[in-house]
């Protein structure tokens, strides 16, 4: 119960630590406020499918080798999706852009990183007495998959001096759904 309840935990934490965006109407034609919208739109599918992969588990029949492995493999379609998207976004067309796309390229290397111990961990699983273990440590994946957001989260915010990024990011209607 206990390790059902820190999975949804975490992963709504997850959602809210991206809570910077929030919004009105912006232009799409300005390549900030395209970017931010689709930063934000790629964070948003993100952590609506890590909610959905941990809201799984309030079921208790779902806590099981078959339960952990389509979730592992639904986290890792959902990290990669968003790995692939914050890459394919660049840099912003900001004075802080190269800043923001450092910091998102190391906050992809580390999702891509514990996404693949998350299935690590769970390929590992032997018997039924293997799987509170498991998800201990799918748990200790996911709470640093929400730290390294949260980190990245603060360096875009340090980075953008100019305010660029957090006011398309506060303008973006795509980040609203963050924080409704």
């Amino acid at each position: 119960m206990r390790k059902r309840i820190a999975l949804s935990a975490t992963a709504a934490a997850l959602a809210l630590v991206a809570a910077g965006c929030g919004g009105s109407d912006s232009s799409d034609e300005d390549p900030t406020a395209a970017w931010a919208s689709g930063f934000c739109s790629a964070v948003t599918s993100w952590t609506d499918e890590l909610q959905t992969v941990t809201s799984q588990f309030s079921d208790p029949s779902n806590l099981s080798e078959d339960g952990l492995q389509s979730a592992s493999e639904d986290v890792q379609s959902a990290t990669s999706e968003l790995v692939d998207e914050l890459r394919a976004l660049g840099a912003p067309e900001t004075e802080s852009g190269e800043q923001v796309q450092s910091a998102l390229d190391s906050l992809s290397t580390t999702l891509d990183s514990e996404a693949a111990n998350i299935d690590e961990t769970v390929q590992g699983i032997s018997g039924i007495t293997g799987i509170p273990s498991a998800i201990t440590a799918v748990t200790a994946s996911l709470s640093a998959m929400g730290s390294a957001f949260s980190s990245t989260l603060q360096t875009i915010e340090d980075a953008d001096a100019g305010n660029e990024l957090q006011t398309a990011l506060e303008d973006s209607p795509d980040c609203a759904d963050i924080t409704s």
